[in-house]
Formats: structure tokens, C-alpha cells, sequence
């Protein structure tokens, strides 16, 4: 990345970094996953996630969900376990891909089960 495109991306609080082919975002809140910054969930009600804010608090850095891709949710209504609805999850500085899945975030050969060290993101 040029000096010119870090220096843009750091005055818009929005630095990223790749890693494994995942983006580290470095960003202190995100749109929420769950509602889309809509604010309210399926049924009409406030969204449970951001509390009708449209927007969730992180720490960076932070990565797109593996588990949810993104969305919030699993099974379309439910909230997604893994990031609890907001689409990302939080990642240590020093973060790497997990060795045990080599980043899928799947376990066995089948894929049906999430890797158990790195709780299905593939970064450890």
C-alpha cells in the first residue's frame, strides 16, 4: 500500500491490513451485522445487537465473521453465536492463520464442525 493511501485511510480511522486474505479493519465501531444499520430486527422491534443505534462499539482490529460472512445471523433469523450479531470479531494485533484449520475455520474432513482452537475463525 503507498505512504499516500495509509496516510487517507488513517485520517478516516479506517486503516486496513490483510492478513491470510482477510482484511484487519482498525476501525472503532462498525455498522451492525445483524440489522444492517437499520436498527430494528426481523419482527419490527429495536434490534437487539446495537440496541437501535445502527452501530457497535469494537476494539481493533477486527475481522469479517467467518461464521456469518458478515451478516450477524445464522439460520436467517438467529443471531450469529461467534460474532453475537455485530458481522466481525475481534482479533489480537499479533493474530495469524489458525494451523489447525489453516484458515477455513472448519474441523475433519467433512467441514461440518468449527475448528475448536480458533472457535471457527480461522485466526488464532
Amino acid at each position: 500500500m503507498s505512504e499516500y493511501a495509509e496516510n487517507v485511510l488513517d485520517r478516516l480511522g479506517t486503516r486496513a491490513d490483510v492478513m491470510g486474505g482477510r482484511k484487519l479493519l482498525y476501525v472503532e465501531s462498525v455498522e451492525c451485522g445483524f440489522c444492517h444499520g437499520g436498527r430494528h430486527d426481523a419482527c419490527g422491534g429495536t434490534c437487539g445487537v446495537c440496541h437501535g443505534h445502527g452501530h457497535v462499539p469494537v476494539k481493533p482490529p477486527v475481522v469479517r465473521c467467518l461464521k456469518c460472512h458478515g451478516t450477524g445471523r445464522t439460520n436467517g433469523t438467529l443471531t450469529c453465536l461467534a460474532c453475537r450479531g455485530v458481522g466481525v470479531v475481534e482479533v489480537r494485533e499479533d493474530a495469524a492463520t489458525c494451523p489447525n484449520c489453516r484458515g477455513t475455520g472448519r474441523e475433519g474432513k467433512s467441514g461440518i464442525f468449527a475448528c475448536t482452537p480458533c472457535r471457527g475463525q480461522g485466526i488464532c
